[in-house]
């Protein structure tokens, strides 16, 4: 049964436990693996059973919020279903609210004593879960204890819920194994949940935790307890079902009818304006982009000029925070050099004062009477070697000029040479030119033509070879 109804397909039947002869499941879920909400909603997620028929400490784990028991008959699935819901969420202990078959023989001291015992304290719990939207989980565990003495009349009976999960964060049995008394109880809940004791209240207090219906709960809860009864279909009662689902499903106001039926009456209206709203909001949306083209060309027109002077604006901000920065720097300049021009003025002042001190000292005079001699000694100095500077240079004068008169002699006389060398040289040149035109022997001779043409080329090629004449130089 889950806390609200699903109408989402699951593939899974649901976590199915075999139920031996002694009523003991076949198969347990692994300790300490415990299942973990899937849904938004409330669903369940474990059951258990403490002390109760023939169940010492067992624990049912739900599959997407369903159960399926699989057993003889006689190995107690139907007591696990009586046991638990709806009985908690009904809070009744009667046989013909607790039991499906509503015999009245099956009291829920039996449940507990089954004729073997003396007294005998038990527990069954039901544990939902939900997944949060900002994430993590929610839990809630609905549970109630049972304790029943023999020779005694009726069943105690008190109800907790808690956030706690048990098994986990609460456990239902001391150290010793023996379940918790209501006195023990109370403490290990503390402010995670709480213990109640009245029907009325219990049911008020699930429906706030789990359902909020309101009026609605009881009704839907005694829709849940006749539908559950066995083999229903055979023993139909069209008039007590009609009467349950009427009590159970309560009549809509005639106000809200009547607000219904206006409605559906004004659907076709309604369908048309729609339709008309929907065509004037495809043309407005049409006219809109025209009209944001036409903006955004606009408003870049008229911003063109805003841009501009907020550029120059820009700039002459730059401009002027860069006068401002260099009048700054300039200004902090001159302060630093009038610190300066005034420190060095001091100390030109200081220099000043010692300057004069220093020339009206003594030794300052001896220094100026030693600088005169110095000065004197350096003309002294210099005249002495300009005197030997211009003695140098009469007496290299002197040289030079004996010098230049030997060297014109020498040039005289090469002249000379250079003259006879010519007279001589012509004179053999005329020789020579006379021995080829006037042989001693005139029988070897050459004819005369070739003579004087040979006369002629060898006067000619000496007259050549003979070097130029000296101007100047008399000629033989």
């Amino acid at each position: 049964m889950e806390a609200e109804p699903d109408l989402e397909p699951t593939p899974e039947l649901g976590s199915t436990a075999n139920l031996g002869p002694a009523g003991v499941p076949a198969a347990r879920s692994p300790v300490g693996a415990l299942p973990l909400p899937v849904k938004e909603r409330w669903h369940p997620l474990r059951a258990g059973l403490l002390n109760l028929y023939r169940y010492d400490d067992e624990v049912f784990a739900f599959e997407h919020g369903r159960l399926l028991l699989r057993g003889n008959n006689g190995t107690g699935k139907s007591r696990v279903l009586a046991l638990q819901l709806p009985f908690l969420l009904d809070g009744e202990i009667a046989p013909h609210r607790v039991e499906p078959d509503g015999d009245p023989a099956k009291r829920m001291e039996w449940n507990l004593l089954m004729g073997r015992h003396e007294e005998r304290l038990g527990y069954t719990w039901i544990e939902f879960g939900r997944r949060l939207p900002e994430g993590g989980a929610a839990f809630l565990t609905l549970g109630c204890g049972l304790r029943a003495l023999a020779g005694k009349s009726g069943v105690q009976r008190w109800f907790f819920h808690t956030s706690q999960r048990i098994g986990q964060d609460l456990y239902l049995k001391t150290q010793d194994g023996r379940p918790l008394t209501r006195d023990q109880l109370g403490p290990l809940l503390g402010s995670c949940g709480q213990i109640v004791d009245g029907v009325e209240e219990w049911r008020r207090t699930v429906d706030q935790l789990l359902f909020r219906l309101g009026s609605r709960y009881e009704a839907l809860i005694e829709l849940l307890i006749r539908l559950r009864h066995p083999q229903l279909s055979r023993k139909l009662d069209e008039k007590v079902l009609s009467a349950a689902l009427s009590e159970a499903l309560t009549p809509l106001p005639l106000a809200v009818i009547d607000d219904v039926a206006e409605a559906f009456r004004s659907l076709q209206s309604d369908r048309e304006e729609v339709l008309r709203l929907s065509a004037v909001r495809r043309a407005v949306s049409e006219f809109l982009e025209d009209y944001r083209r036409y903006l955004r060309t606009a408003v870049r027109r008229r911003a063109a000029v805003v841009r501009s002077t907020h550029s120059a604006y820009e700039e002459a901000q730059r401009q002027l925070r860069t006068a401002e920065r260099q009048k700054a720097e300039q200004t902090e300049e001159q302060q630093r050099a009038r610190r300066e021009i005034e420190r060095l003025a001091g100390e030109l002042a200081a220099s000043d004062a010692a300057i004069r001190t220093f020339e009206d000292s003594p030794e300052m005079r001896s220094v100026r009477e030693l600088q005169r001699a110095r000065e004197e000694e350096v003309e002294r100095a210099r005249v002495a070697d300009l005197g030997a500077a211009r003695t140098a240079a009469y007496e290299a004068e002197s040289s030079l000029g004996e010098r230049e008169t030997t060297t014109t002699e020498q040039a005289e006389q090469a002249r000379q040479q250079a003259a006879l060398a010519a007279q001589c040289a012509a004179k053999a040149d005329l020789k020579a030119a006379h021995e080829a035109i006037f042989p001693a022997d005139w029988s070897e001779a050459p004819p005369f033509g070739v003579v004087a043409s040979g006369g002629r080329q060898t006067v000619a090629s000496r007259s050549r070879a003979a070097p130029p004449r000296t101007r100047g130089v008399a000629q033989p």
